[in-house]
């Protein structure tokens, strides 16, 4: 064979080598481009944020009251991660030194960062998932729904503040799904909460455990809704639990106490008029502390009214009524009557502008501000 005729064998098994070659990294670029669109196409980002421009009592400050940060993923057709993760006040952490009066003074650090989610659901039937770990306990309108372009107001409601804790992170595990086409359902078992540091000034607000939960002592909470009627939701929700789950089990104030709390809610929309309404009942037994042994409740009915809009673009006004306890007594003296109204000016589904006046008993508060969510 000659030199020349050998030179174009190696010439052309050189050729096929290097094209071999590149063919195969070709389909491994394919193939790791593929996998990374699975596994985008399994991750689900999002999350939502406020921001209060307020007047109270002669002085104005403003607040990014919270920034809320989604992570959700499908590990499979029947497994899946939902997670928030929250900001609050834009700062946690030590506080700082400042000038009041004159004198030097230490001041704490207003915020914290929260995990207000993190729970997996097991999908085991089309109308049924086990719900596993950090999820929102199940009670009132906003704390299912608590985005800031979902409700009316500024601030979320002080009923579902200090009565129905709106996003109530509860630790356990449950049962969610339909119980028919027009029923759905939540039902947990989860931690209770610490009757020590339940007061008659935030009712049983403090008294939730955000790390190290009791489990000891289970609680029961769930809720029911009903969507039949077009335009139309009606729900119930329920409470029931120890006050014997502080810190790492501990109470700090109670032991063997009782808390329990039930609410009916509604919301309607008929044309452009939107209405809400909520009720809740609820007790917690003291366990002989008569300081503290009280019952509990409230209610609000909301009106608002689509009076333009342009697209996704609108312009409601609303006003709220009602009035909440944290205390009762025969002589009413922790009643607080509320009076709200305002503007809720969508800008698209998912930014809004809002601006209200929030009066109760002799206090008047002026809010405004935008709030968004993106998912």
């Amino acid at each position: 064979m000659s030199k020349l005729v050998k030179a174009v064998i190696c010439c052309c098994i050189s050729a096929v080598a290097i094209a071999g070659a590149d063919l195969e990294e070709r389909v491994s670029a394919l193939e790791n481009a593929a996998e990374l669109e699975a596994q985008t196409s399994r991750l689900a980002l999002g999350g939502y944020g406020e921001f209060h421009l307020t007047n109270d009592d002669g002085k104005t400050y403003g607040d990014y009251h919270r920034v809320v940060l989604y992570a959700g993923y499908q590990f499979n057709d029947w497994i899946r991660l939902n997670s928030e993760i929250e900001l609050e006040h834009a700062k946690a952490g030590k506080g700082s030194k400042k000038t009041v009066d004159g004198e030097s003074v230490q001041q704490a650090a207003d915020g914290y960062v929260l995990l207000e989610q993190f729970s997996v659901d097991l999908q085991v039937t089309e109308t049924t998932a086990i719900r596993l770990g950090r999820t929102l306990a199940p009670l009132g309108i906003v704390g299912p729904r608590h985005e800031p372009p979902l409700f009316f107001g500024v601030e979320r409601p002080n009923l579902e503040k200090y009565i129905l804790p709106s996003t109530w992170s509860v630790d356990g595990a449950g049962l969610v799904g339909d119980l028919s086409e027009n029923i759905s359902y939540k039902i947990y078992a989860v931690a209770g909460i610490d009757g020590g540091d339940i007061s008659k000034s935030s009712g049983i607000r403090n008294g939730r455990e955000a790390s190290y939960p009791g489990f000891n002592s289970p609680s029961i909470t769930g809720r029911a809704d009903y969507h039949g009627i077009d335009g139309l939701r009606i729900g119930g929700a329920f409470y029931q639990g120890s006050t014997d789950a502080g810190y790492k089990d501990a109470a700090s104030g109670t032991d063997d106490g009782t808390v329990a709390i039930m609410s009916l809610d509604f919301e309607a929309e008929i044309g452009s008029l939107s209405l809400n309404g909520i009720w809740a009942a609820g007790s917690h037994d003291g366990n002989g502390n008569d300081v503290l042994e009280s019952d509990f409740g409230g209610y609000y009915v909301t009106a608002g009214y689509e009076v333009w809009r342009d697209g996704e673009k609108a312009i409601i006004p609303f006003v709220r009524i009602g009035e909440y306890d944290t205390y009762e007594t025969s002589n009413g003296d922790h009643v607080v009557e509320s009076t709200q109204f305002g503007l809720h000016v969508p800008l698209s589904d998912q930014f809004c502008l809002k601006a209200d006046v929030l009066e109760e008993n002799d206090d008047q508060v002026l809010s405004m501000g935008f709030g968004m969510m993106f998912q």
